[in-house]
């Protein structure tokens, strides 16, 4: 942030709209659940797998956006 601020925020997309910074995530939720949340698109199916907006950040406020790795890691034991 340009204030010197970290803002840690693990989402799995990130787009500019406007004067803000989107951050998503897809995620399974049930309908009760989707209640409480702003939901971008749902999936096919019952409508449970949805993407929901997780963070509106203004982007006079962002210094810069670092990603973290692609994909999935897994280290089996």
């Amino acid at each position: 942030m340009k204030s010197g601020s970290t803002i840690e925020l693990w989402a799995d997309a990130y787009r500019e709209e406007s004067d803000h910074y989107v951050f998503s995530a897809f995620v399974h939720a049930s309908l009760d659940e989707q209640r409480h949340v702003e939901v971008e698109s749902r999936g096919a199916g019952k409508g449970e797998n949805v993407v929901i907006v997780m963070a509106r950040v203004p982007t006079v406020e962002v210094e810069s956006i670092n990603g973290g790795p692609v994909g999935f890691d897994f280290e089996a034991d």
